[in-house]
Parts: structure tokens; C-alpha cells; sequence
């Protein structure tokens, strides 16, 4: 059994020292000087689908951990705008500005989702031989 749960596919120390130095070096090449491989055998390994799905899950991790800092920051910019703008103390302008940035990140919001839910339609639709020409 392989690292990545793929039978007869492994990730030898080699492979996981360069996977671990791609996360940190800008080229294949860079990466693998990092690690003390060849430039070749580094490309042979980015065609590893073993080595390929675990730089794949890494950056799904990463991914992850960006994405929910970013959602942490948003709730904080929320908040402090619905603090603006339901201070009276607080200039007009700025409260209007504050309102005015509610809105525009809710709609925002909304198309993305709607747009969302549209791909994912088309999607089972072609998925499932149900699209239609239109024209």
C-alpha cells in the first residue's frame, strides 16, 4: 500500500523530501537542487501520479488553511462595518460607505452562489447526456 492509498503506487524518502521542497522553491529545479536530484529525475518524478496526488493534497491543504483565515478576516471586516454603520457617532459618509460595503459583499455573494448552483446544473446535465442545443 502506497503513502496516498493507491495500491503498487509509493513515495519513497526521496520523492517526499522533493514534494516537501516544491512547497517551498518556485521551479522543479530549484526543488530539486534543494533535495540533491537531478533535474531529469525530478521531472520524471512530477509524473508520478503517486507524487502528483500528494502535491495535489498538499495544496488542498494549504488551500484549506488560506481559505479559512481568509473567511476569519471577512467575518472581522463584516463585523466592523455593521459596527460603522449602526454607530451614530460616526459620520454619515463613513456609516453610508460601510452600508454601501455590506451590500455590494452580499450580492457578491449571492452571484457567486447562483453561479454555483448554475455550473453545477450544467454539469449533471452534460454528465448525464440531458443538454440541450439551444440555438
Amino acid at each position: 500500500m502506497s503513502d496516498n492509498g493507491n495500491p503498487g503506487e509509493t513515495l519513497t524518502p526521496k520523492k517526499r523530501l522533493f514534494i516537501g521542497a516544491l512547497a517551498v522553491h518556485k521551479t522543479v529545479k530549484h526543488a530539486a537542487q534543494a533535495v540533491g536530484v537531478g533535474e531529469r529525475t525530478a521531472w520524471r518524478y512530477m509524473g508520478d501520479p503517486a507524487v502528483r496526488a500528494a502535491i495535489a493534497e498538499r495544496q488542498s491543504a494549504v488551500l484549506a488553511q488560506v481559505t479559512d483565515g481568509v473567511l476569519s478576516d471577512m467575518s472581522a471586516a463584516r463585523e466592523l462595518l455593521l459596527k460603522m454603520m449602526n454607530d451614530p457617532a460616526v459620520n454619515d459618509g463613513v456609516r453610508v460607505r460601510a452600508a454601501l460595503g455590506v451590500l455590494e459583499v452580499g450580492l457578491r455573494l449571492f452571484e457567486m452562489i447562483s453561479l454555483s448552483d448554475r455550473v453545477a446544473e450544467l454539469e449533471r446535465q452534460v454528465l448525464n447526456g440531458q443538454h440541450t442545443n439551444t440555438d
